[in-house]
């Protein structure tokens, strides 16, 4: 399982842990979201001292996303786990084609999407669907209400129409920094050696792999939806969705309880 182990219990909703897991994460999200505000590809001048230092990759976003999505999931706790990973699911959406595409941000893409993936999926049927175990709150029953499926299926829509944009992105930035390469030529020997044709096989694997990684974005969680919506497994739209919809919101102030002490 790409996920860790969760509690084998949900947190006490209105406790003091669950109020100060909420803290944490709210501030974990809003250190990412001001680190994308300052990232390097957008500064036009430099961060004041004791602001947040910006991100540099999209890699440095999911690293930092992916470990919140572990946080969420170890808490065990659906009425957390199902708003904080929507939320964070349109934040990957959001921010990933502000920056450069590149191998590593794409690798880190796909982890991060991947792990989603099995964590709507688990949540959708009530069981972990890497282990078949029961989720901890679930008791057997599906507790993800068809509002947040509706959302997710946006989202899910969204995702993988962004991601083979921006992967397609990078493999046209990838060509034209090819074309001036190929013209060069090697005359020794008596032979002329055109650069770029050399690993024509390992470009070939190198594509058919990411199209199978773009195919494989929220794989699970197509299947599931299709069959709690009661419609035909979903895909990749043509049209555009704004993923700044009347219920989109990029802060996660919605999920915030009223301030509270731990004792």
């Amino acid at each position: 399982s790409l996920l860790p182990q969760p509690r084998r219990h949900p947190l006490k909703p209105g406790g003091p842990k669950e109020s100060e897991l909420i803290r944490y994460l709210d501030h974990g999200v809003n250190s990412i979201q001001k680190r994308v505000d300052n990232r390097t590809t957008n500064r036009r001048v430099q961060p004041a001292p004791g602001d947040e230092q910006g991100y540099g990759a999209f890699a440095e976003v999911a690293e930092h996303l992916e470990a919140l999505v572990d946080v969420v999931w170890v808490s065990g706790s659906p009425n957390l786990q199902t708003p904080y990973l929507l939320n964070m699911a349109v934040l990957t959406a959001e921010f990933l084609p502000m920056f450069p595409a590149t191998p590593p941000s794409s690798r880190a893409t796909f982890r991060l999407l991947s792990k989603l993936d099995e964590a709507f999926s688990s949540l959708l049927t009530g069981h972990d669907t890497a282990t078949g175990e029961a989720l901890p709150g679930f008791d057997g029953e599906r507790h993800v209400s068809t509002t947040d499926k509706v959302r997710l299926k946006g989202i899910v829509d969204r995702t993988r129409l962004t991601v083979a944009r921006v992967v397609t992105r990078r493999g046209l930035g990838e060509h034209e920094s090819d074309v001036g390469e190929s013209r060069d030529t090697d005359t020794e020997g008596d032979t002329v050696r055109f650069e770029g044709f050399d690993n024509d096989d390992d470009e070939d694997d190198d594509e058919n792999m990411e199209e199978r990684d773009i195919a494989a974005v929220y794989e699970k969680t197509i299947g599931e939806l299709g069959d709690v919506l009661g419609g035909p497994p979903i895909g990749i739209i043509t049209d555009d969705w704004g993923i700044n919809g009347p219920d989109e919101q990029r802060s996660s102030s919605d999920f915030t309880e009223s301030e509270g002490v731990i004792e």
